[in-house]
């Protein structure tokens, strides 16, 4: 450390008898550094330091008086500039007041689900920097840009496993607050790194709805998706038909599970769960026919709205048995997907109600990328699966 430095810190030290002083220390070390980064910054921009011989008609012109906004409140520092006003500080652009270490907070209390005002008050009390509403929906419509880039990313040419499931939320629209859904779609690729693909808000769960989700996919590069698993979503069979063809369409079992229970009365339920069981973990398709025939027997007469469920949706229901176990256990339930949601809940629950869908949308974004490390990761035992699907789909893979 030179000599100059160290008698400078020295006497900063020799200064501090309180915590007030240690805050005006720590707000002079701040203001020096970032002065010292924009005077570094002049001078490359220049090509010579201050005081050297050169031939440039561009020289610096004294400096201009700026308050950035920080963690630690409002700070004053002088910006160099030049003859030519060319200059474009990188480290406090021009037209900008707030350090990008509080934006960044600003952005993760939005994505923690508190509202602007929220915001607002503990900005304002643990930093001492006061925002307006509209400022603090400039800083968070910055995402809008991200967001727009994320959704129209490009993606990988095969996905073998997709799971589509949807979270809602009540939005406000045309003086309304009506319940929209979150289309989410989480795709495993050939190399077994689990991904969320796309976030969509609709308004109606419906054939068209999904015709756009997966035609969406398709512009960005998906052309084919092995399994495709969801819940029992009208209109999807369709979609999935007319975009992805080859597609095998499978429902969600635990999600037939529930279904089926709401029709039955509590003291039947463990006896028809037996004869369920009996279906959904069989060894094979003709297993799982004679398990079929064995719980509509039994219960047709007393629970016709249950079987029928079954019966009407069986060969989405069974459609993972025809593949090995490892399979099996990606494909028959969307218990990665809602594990996914059930953690976005967290993050947005304190939204009761979002003011529109850009909003949502960025509320919704924001809790992701907060968890990502909960979404975005390699599927175990991968190597094992790719084997079995190069085996059952070898002129797709």
């Amino acid at each position: 450390m030179k000599p100059e430095l160290e008698k400078q810190l020295e006497a900063l030290v020799g200064k501090i008898s309180n915590k007030e002083d240690l805050d005006q220390v720590r707000d002079q070390l701040f203001k020096r550094g970032v002065e010292a980064l924009l005077n570094a910054e002049m001078t490359a921009h220049l090509g010579f330091e201050k005081g050297a011989k050169n031939d440039s008609t561009n020289t610096r012109n004294g400096f201009s008086k700026k308050t950035i906004k920080t963690k630690n409140g409002q700070q004053p520092i002088d910006i160099p500039r030049d003859r030519e006003a060319s200059f474009e500080p990188v480290i406090v652009p021009k037209h900008q007041t707030i350090t990008q270490e509080l934006e960044d907070c600003i952005q993760m209390l939005y994505a923690k689900g508190m509202s602007n005002s929220d915001i607002i008050d503990f900005v304002e009390s643990s930093y001492g920097v006061a925002y307006s509403t509209s400022q603090v929906s400039v800083i968070t419509n910055q995402l809008l840009e991200d967001i727009k880039l994320w959704q129209n990313r490009p993606l990988e040419d095969i996905y073998p496993m997709v799971w589509i499931d949807a979270i809602h939320y009540k939005i406000r629209q045309e003086g309304k607050v009506i319940s929209k859904a979150c289309m989410i779609v989480l795709g495993v690729n050939t190399e077994g790194k689990q991904d969320i693909l796309s976030m969509t808000i609709v308004e109606t769960e419906k054939a068209s709805a999904w015709m756009a989700i997966l035609d969406d996919l398709r512009s960005r590069g998906v052309e084919d998706i092995f399994f495709l698993c969801s819940d029992n979503l009208a209109g999807l069979d369709q979609a999935i038909e007319a975009i992805y063809p080859k597609s095998i369409r499978q429902i969600c079992i635990v999600h037939q599970i529930r279904n089926s229970l709401k029709y039955v009365s509590y003291r039947d339920r463990k006896k028809i769960m037996v004869d369920i069981k009996a279906i959904y973990q069989a060894d094979n398709m003709d297993a799982a026919q004679q398990a079929f025939e064995h719980f509509k027997h039994n219960w047709e007469g007393k629970y016709l709205k249950a079987v029928k469920s079954w019966e009407n949706n069986w060969d989405n229901l069974t459609a993972f048995l025809s593949y090995p176990k490892e399979i099996r256990k990606l494909i028959y339930t969307t218990n990665i997907i809602e594990s996914f949601n059930a953690s976005l809940r967290k993050y947005t629950r304190n939204k009761k109600v979002f003011p529109n869908d850009n909003a949502a949308l960025k509320s919704i974004y924001l809790a992701a990328q907060s968890i990502r490390k909960k979404w975005q990761k390699s599927r175990s035992n991968w190597g094992q699966i790719y084997n079995q699907l190069y085996i059952c789909f070898p002129d797709r893979l």
